[in-house]
This record gives structure tokens, C-alpha cells and sequence, in this order.
């Protein structure tokens, strides 16, 4: 195995022994009750969304990271718009291509229930037909910021978004983890960790000498993986990215709960395509096919058409010529010809 942490590249399968001898040890006891196929054994992973760009998950795999916890989509801050990461497609694809085991997570700025539920019917809608083994995340960051949203709600209000999510996610057969930083969670500062612990937990913490020097996060709840840096440097990603130690992995890849299959995605669309976010409703001018690609080369990929005078929530317009649309939480595309602004 071979990988990079802070642009020091490691080459040795003897030092990967050595590596997971030493995760089992600092090993957090674990209460949460394990899921089907899971296993006592750690694993090293990474952490992705639309910064690290363009991926050559082919490299990735070469390098020994085993599995890949992929962002799938971000409510803005400020503004409460629901939108996919323009990347998500693409990475699951790829990192199911070439054998890792695959995760997800959301980030959420929800302010009500009904937000955390539409988050995560978003994501399980989306990632229903990918190959996804390790957990779901709730990953909830800048409530602090006087321009967040969520900016008034309490530590207890919070808490039950995630909760709300989580239990989502849950319902919908895949296993929920619970995403903060140490400082967050500790002596449960801003979160309610009495409760958030029956789901597993995810914690950020990134100590002046990382993992492996570091052998473990200094957080003193039960957690079942540690993100110990955000300057990784792997091959296949330019520029930095987030390395996780997960102390569980899994026998086996989990089959997709959607058999049918997703629409392949071409890594220069997932490059190239740029949304403008928008909050507006539009009316079809003539009846247009609503996809789940912005793209119009299989009738596969038609959900549903809408007719003249129908009406849809409009959340983005490409550089590529389409537009992003809501239809029953579910991300989807339409010709922006064929869309004219409600007034």
C-alpha cells in the first residue's frame, strides 16, 4: 500500500500492518450496534466533494485508500437553497468503478424538520442506485456565523435535526453517522451527545502531528471514526484532502438498493458544469423532459415530462443549458429553453 499524508508518501505493506495494529489499539470502544457485514477491523479512507476537482479514482485505489465518503449535496447557508454537489454523480461512479467501499454525506444548514427530512430523502434518492457500503453522514458546520441561518437555533434544536435526518436515513436502510468537530462535541458543547451517540460518530480532529504519530483523536466519547487531517496529499486528487481513520469496516460491498442502475456520468461534465443558484418557480413553455443528468442522450434518464402552464421550484441555471429543478425532494434536469420565470 502506498498513500501520502502531508506530501510524506508512504510505501510499505508492512507499515500498512503496522498502521492498522495501531488504530486497533487506540480504538474507541464501540456501543452502537453493528450493521450487516460489518466487521471489527479498521480501515483508512478519504473524504470528497466538489474541491478536490476532477478525481483519478483509478490512482486512488492504487494508493491503498480503501474507502471514500463521497459529499452528495449542500443546503446554502444563507440562502436555504438545496443543491447537488456538482461532483457527486462522478465520484460515486468512479470510486464504485474501482473497487472502494463507498459512503456518503449531506451537508445540512436545515432549520426545521421538514428541511432535515427533505436533506435526507435528497441524499437516499440519490445514492439509492450506487453500491453503498459504509455510512451516511450528517455533517452540520458554521452555525456560529452570524450570516448562517441557523444561527438562532439552539444546541437542542439543532440536535433534533440531526436526529430527524439520521432516523431518515436510517429508515430508508442505510447505516446514519453523525458528523462535528471535537471541540463541538465535547462535555457536549454544542450538540447533545446523550442522544447523538446511539448513531455512530464521526469526529474532526487534526493534532499538530498527524495519524500514525498521533495514534488516536484525544476526544473522549465513544466514536467510530477520526478525520486526523485536512492536508492529505493522495495520489489522483490535486491538492489537499480530508484522511479519515474508520475503526470498523465492512465484508463486502453492499449491493445498490436501486438494481436499475445510474446514468454514467463523463468526467468532463462534472468538471465543466457550473450552477448559478437560484430560489424562483418556472412554467414549462412546452412540454419538456425533466432527467436525472442534464443531458439528453438516453431516454433512460426521463423521470417525468411537464406540460405548458405546469409549474416547478427552479434552484439552479447551467453554463451547459440546463437548469436544476425540485420535483418530490428529488434533484433533476430540465432544457432551460423550454423554462420561463414565474413572475
Amino acid at each position: 500500500m502506498k498513500f501520502m499524508v502531508h506530501r510524506k508518501t508512504v510505501r510499505c505493506k508492512a507499515l500498512l500492518m503496522a498502521l492498522i495494529i495501531l488504530i486497533s489499539v487506540a480504538a474507541p470502544k464501540l456501543t452502537v450496534q453493528a450493521a450487516p457485514n460489518e466487521v471489527a477491523q479498521a480501515a483508512l479512507g478519504i473524504d470528497v466533494s466538489r474541491y478536490q476537482g476532477v478525481i483519478d479514482w483509478n490512482q486512488v485505489a492504487a494508493s491503498g485508500v480503501q474507502f471514500a465518503i463521497i459529499r452528495v449535496g449542500y443546503r446554502t447557508q444563507t440562502t436555504g437553497i438545496l443543491n447537488e454537489d456538482p461532483y457527486a454523480r462522478y465520484n460515486l461512479q468512479e470510486a464504485q468503478r474501482v473497487g472502494l467501499k463507498v459512503g456518503a454525506y449531506f451537508f445540512s444548514a436545515a432549520v426545521n424538520e421538514a428541511e432535515a427530512v427533505e436533506e435526507a430523502l435528497f441524499t437516499a434518492n440519490l445514492i439509492d442506485k450506487y453500491k453503498i457500503t459504509f455510512p451516511v453522514a450528517y455533517d452540520c458546520e458554521g452555525f456560529r456565523n452570524t450570516t448562517s441561518r441557523q444561527y438562532l437555533l439552539g444546541k437542542e434544536v439543532r440536535t433534533a435535526l440531526a436526529v430527524k435526518f439520521l432516523d431518515t436515513i436510517a429508515a430508508r436502510g442505510y447505516t446514519p453517522m453523525f458528523y462535528a468537530s471535537r471541540n463541538e462535541m465535547t462535555d457536549s458543547k454544542d450538540w447533545d451527545m446523550n442522544i447523538l451517540n446511539k448513531y455512530k460518530v464521526w469526529v474532526s480532529q487534526y493534532p499538530a502531528q498527524p495519524f500514525p504519530i498521533t495514534p488516536a483523536s484525544s476526544y473522549a466519547g465513544v466514536h467510530a471514526m477520526w478525520q486526523y487531517t485536512s492536508k492529505a496529499a493522495i495520489p489522483g486528487i490535486a491538492g489537499n484532502v480530508d484522511m479519515n481513520v474508520a475503526y470498523f469496516n465492512y465484508d463486502g460491498i453492499a449491493e445498490a438498493k436501486d438494481p436499475s442502475g445510474a446514468p454514467v456520468v463523463s468526467a468532463e461534465n462534472a468538471a465543466n458544469v457550473q450552477y448559478l443558484d437560484v430560489n424562483e418557480v418556472v412554467t414549462a413553455t412546452s412540454t419538456v423532459n425533466l432527467r436525472t443528468v442534464p443531458n439528453a442522450d438516453s431516454p433512460d434518464t426521463i423521470v417525468v415530462p411537464i406540460n405548458p402552464g405546469d409549474m416547478i421550484f427552479r434552484t439552479g441555471i447551467g453554463n451547459n443549458g440546463w437548469s436544476r429543478v425540485l420535483l418530490n425532494n428529488q434533484v433533476l434536469y430540465a432544457s432551460t429553453s423550454y423554462l420561463q420565470k414565474v413572475m
